[in-house]
């Protein structure tokens, strides 16, 4: 079962470069709010296409207040550069889901937090009430529609073999059965799943659901590993796809053969980068 997790930034922590703005701006190594923090809590999906991501604001009433009174939303860039790819998510609240598809990838993409003015504002801002730095005290300011008014750390997500495998119903296999198929634009791992199956994958969690996750991650690699063994550089080898580098990248960081390696064992990579879970002691 994925775990919460919370990234932080902090306004007074040093950063490489910040660049001048308009307006005051929460970001990490910006003195405007001296006491601001933006915080945001995580949780990601377990079809590994999808974040619940709640934001909050400490520090910073100006930008508090602005969400507050619907001039300012939450919001999260999903992006990849190698694809392209760029998708702004709004949100009506301080907690909301981010979701993206995962044939418009086929990688792990950034993930950029944010909170942008949508309505033009004028104002004369005060140190005491706003919580900026003595240097805003009394200036007069121009808040104009996608003015960015925090801005959080990239986070880049982990390419693991999850992010190119999609499930898919398949009413012509009996229960308990599955099938994998490989799609090569993007890259991904299709999966047909019988109708039973595929209800417990995506309805129920625990240690079944887990265990079964990681017999399809066999299946995929053993797949992988007979019809990818070419390493050539060109247009039909490995490297012509994006997220099959960047799974070999994961593989590397993890510690784990590249499945053209004669030593390449489909079933122990399997359950070592999905490790199959056991029951408790108390459970038997």
């Amino acid at each position: 079962m994925n775990q919460p997790y919370t990234v932080e930034v902090v306004a007074p922590a040093p950063s490489n470069a910040v660049r001048a703005h308009e307006h005051p701006m929460l970001e990490s190594g910006n003195p405007s709010f001296p006491r601001g923090r933006y915080r945001l809590r995580l949780l990601p999906g377990d079809d590994r296409c999808s974040f619940r991501v709640a934001h909050e604001v400490e520090g910073a009433s100006l930008v508090a207040r602005l969400l507050e009174s619907g001039d300012a939303r939450c919001a999260c860039v999903v992006s990849s550069p190698r694809s392209g790819y760029r998708q702004l998510h709004m949100a009506e609240s301080l907690e909301h889901e981010v979701r993206w598809d995962v044939a418009d990838l086929g990688e792990a993409p950034l993930f950029t937090p944010a909170i942008l003015c949508v309505t033009r504002r004028d104002m004369k801002l005060r140190s005491v009430r706003d919580d900026v730095h003595r240097i805003w005290d009394k200036q007069s300011i121009t808040l104009r529609k996608g003015f960015r008014l925090a801005l959080g750390n990239v986070i880049q997500l982990q390419s693991s073999i999850l992010h190119l495998l999609s499930l898919h119903l398949d009413d012509g296999l009996e229960d308990g059965r599955f099938h994998v198929e490989i799609e090569s634009e993007p890259f991904r791992f299709k999966t047909h799943v019988g109708a039973a199956l595929y209800r417990c994958l995506r309805c129920s969690g625990g240690v079944p659901r887990h265990n079964i996750m990681t017999h399809i991650v066999t299946a995929c690699l053993a797949r992988l590993q007979r019809d990818y063994r070419d390493d050539d550089d060109g247009d039909t080898g490995w490297h012509s796809h994006r997220n099959l580098r960047a799974f070999a990248d994961y593989l590397a960081a993890n510690g784990q053969p590249h499945w053209t390696d004669d030593g390449f064992r489909p079933e122990q990579v399997a359950t070592e980068i999905y490790p199959l879970a056991l029951p408790d002691d108390s459970e038997s």
